[in-house]
């Protein structure tokens, strides 16, 4: 066992070739002179761009989807509002048609009204002016035959009844009535039960 052991370990150095750091003839430097050294090395950030790169070009496509969601969202709330207003203008222009058509149809019944207003009270102004015509000549008929019968009684030798007393007997037989039907709103008769013409 142990011829074969120092066999083997003749072997490996006579085949084996020293590392190369050994074979330089250079002494490899420690663990303290290596960090000494990166220490004054100038630092390259070569690497940290290249691995920066990615999030910096994800950053700026990320601000660009923003940018692009702003502005997709302005112009829908430009239309938004342009339509708002489009439909407040309609809204405004049917209102103020619709307010002008109807002062137009008021003002036109108005005037209507106004007319048969003017036509009515011109009728029963006309028909009130002809009653009082026709009042005036039947007391002036009535009047004048009153006269005549004054003079043929008093052509007869028989004396008239007096103003006075006819007044009485008008006030005590004669009725009146009012009524809708004649202008005047007068209806006058004389009482049957005044005797003056039981004989007659």
């Amino acid at each position: 066992m142990r011829n074969r052991l120092l066999l083997n370990l003749r072997r490996y150095l006579n085949t084996s070739n020293p590392p190369s750091h050994f074979g330089s003839g250079e002494i490899p430097q420690t663990y303290n002179q290596q960090s000494d050294y990166r220490q004054y090395q100038p630092q390259t950030h070569q690497p940290q761009s290249q691995q920066s790169t990615p999030p910096s070009s994800s950053q700026h496509q990320g601000s660009h989807h923003e940018s692009s969601i702003r502005e997709i969202t302005a112009l829908l709330a430009m239309f938004a509002l342009a339509y708002i207003a489009i439909d407040n203008y309609t809204e405004r222009i049917k209102i103020e048609k619709l307010h002008t058509e109807t002062n137009a149809i008021n003002l036109k019944a108005l005037q209507v009204q106004q007319l048969n207003y003017q036509k009515e009270r011109k009728r029963k102004d006309l028909a009130l002016l002809q009653e009082r015509k026709e009042i005036a000549k039947r007391n002036f008929k009535m009047g004048l035959h009153i006269a005549m019968l004054r003079k043929q009684l008093l052509d007869s030798g028989v004396k008239p009844v007096e103003l006075d007393e006819a007044v009485k007997e008008f006030e005590s037989n004669v009725k009146a009535d009012n009524s809708m039907k004649n202008i005047s709103g007068q209806y006058l008769w004389l009482d049957d039960s005044s005797g003056m013409f039981k004989d007659f």
